[in-house]
């Protein structure tokens, strides 16, 4: 397909329903999967670095957005760690439990336990589920590292009510739902670091089981956008996985290789992605993923990897092709979130998390960047942290969840009340300021003025 500049809103508009057509394709390629899909609606987390107790709704697309050291990275952090913990082995458990850097110092919040809870849907099935455990603790005796809480609630779309499936309010002891007629009153033996679920993976036939292995099977990847950019393309010392062609989702450096490998997989999304980088970025005419052999021509006592990915990219002012290394670095970061995005799709991963996904690029491609990113990556979700005002500009206010500071040090996110959003542009617009500039006062006002923070935010 042929595309132009996004000079107008109609062409960008055009661009954006060709690509939602683009979705038939990427539901085909989730049937593969056995498993069934996921769509997370909000997760909450706490005792974990200074993040006490935070709950953050899903959308479509969802941005923390708070000064430096508010906890916006933290909460991704904890995301990630909580879901590698569910699938883990126990002493891999008992390890993670003492992860230091993780470990909450701050005084008000020093021996709350590490929680978690996920709240989704499979169809019409809605879950919700948690654990919590004991951090390690070296004031002496056999205190910390082990499980202390574990639910899973389960319910049809029609229904009101969750239904217990799983309830846990002990260290070895917990109770499940066995029968489908039954109530959770099955008892069942678990240790300071096995969870209720994986006990049940081991219960072939059990009514819900297929549920069980959904919530498991939750995929999500943080992406930090402020990695060097130089080594995200390619790497001198490719994985074993970098043979033949695959679009498994990438990893740093291996966005080479995953776009030379979609050209010969899937020349309709190779496309896609071609066009819209050359629109998004209209200093770049054409790229095109190179296959460099570096094979020795004669025996040498040392081999070095003998294959190297890299894209060659035409500037429009450039007389010939370089490599993606050469352009700037707000082009590469661009390149780098929609690949993302995109293999994010084509890999049911549930949540994307973007470390500060505006980084390099220029305000006036932020708007154009997140309606694509938004598109290329299908029905999967996207959270990124930001502390820029101009990302505020352009997302609705349901989709911001603002770092507030309060008194004790720990994180806190909250929403303007949709009551205020009203009055805050109006006020936004008499300082002459824009909206962005306006919330970053207003937050960082809002510790020495409780009132502003009742009025403004829940």
């Amino acid at each position: 397909m042929k595309m132009k500049n996004f000079r107008k809103r109609n062409d960008l508009l055009r661009f954006l329903l060709e690509i939602t057509k683009n979705k038939l394709f990427l539901r085909s390629i989730r049937k593969n999967y056995d498993i069934m899909e996921i769509s997370v609606k909000k997760i909450k987390v706490g005792g974990v670095t200074n993040i006490k107790d935070v709950e953050i709704p899903m959308e479509k697309l969802t941005a923390l957005v708070a000064p430096n050291n508010y906890g916006k990275s933290n909460f991704l952090v904890a995301v990630e760690f909580a879901l590698q913990f569910m699938t883990a082995t126990s002493e891999t458990r008992l390890s993670m439990m003492s992860t230091r850097n993780l470990i909450p110092i701050n005084k008000s919040m020093e021996d709350a336990p590490f929680s978690f809870e996920i709240e989704g849907s499979m169809g019409d099935t809605r879950f919700v589920y948690g654990f919590s455990f004991e951090w390690a603790r070296t004031n002496g005796g056999d205190q910390g590292c082990r499980l202390v809480s574990e639910s899973l609630k389960l319910k049809q779309a029609s229904e009101l009510k969750y239904k217990v499936f799983i309830k846990r309010e002990e260290t070895e002891r917990a109770l499940i739902i066995a029968t489908s007629r039954g109530r959770c009153n099955k008892e069942i033996v678990v240790d300071r670091s096995t969870l209720v679920i994986d006990k049940l993976m081991n219960m072939d036939g059990l009514f819900y089981l297929d549920a069980v292995k959904a919530i498991r099977s939750i995929n999500v990847k943080r992406v930090n956008t402020l990695e060097n950019p130089d080594g995200i393309f390619s790497s001198p010392y490719p994985s074993a996985a970098m043979s033949g062609y695959s679009v498994a989702m990438p990893k740093p450096g291996e966005i080479g290789f995953f776009i030379n490998s979609l050209r010969h997989l899937d020349a309709d999304k190779y496309e896609l992605l071609r066009n819209t980088i050359v629109d998004l970025l209209p200093n770049i005419e054409d790229f095109e993923p190179v296959q460099v052999d570096l094979s020795p021509k004669t025996d040498v006592p040392f081999q070095l990897p003998n294959t190297y990915f890299d894209i060659r990219v035409k500037e429009r002012f450039n007389n010939q092709y370089t490599s993606i290394n050469n352009v700037s670095t707000g082009s590469k970061k661009i390149l780098f979130v929609l690949t993302m995005s995109l293999a994010a799709s084509l890999n049911r991963v549930d949540l994307l998390m973007f470390e500060e996904l505006e980084n390099s690029v220029h305000p006036r491609l932020l708007q154009n960047l997140l309606q694509v990113v938004t598109e290329l990556a299908g029905d999967t979700k996207i959270i990124t942290t930001s502390h820029s005002p101009y990302l505020v500009k352009y997302l609705s206010p349901d989709n911001i969840q603002l770092g507030l500071p309060t008194h004790t040090g720990v994180a806190e996110f909250k929403t303007i009340k949709p009551s205020k959003v009203n009055k805050v542009l109006r006020q936004a617009s008499a300082e002459e300021v824009s909206i962005g500039e306006y919330l970053f006062d207003m937050m960082l006002d809002a510790e020495a003025d409780d009132e502003m923070m009742n009025e403004y935010f829940a």
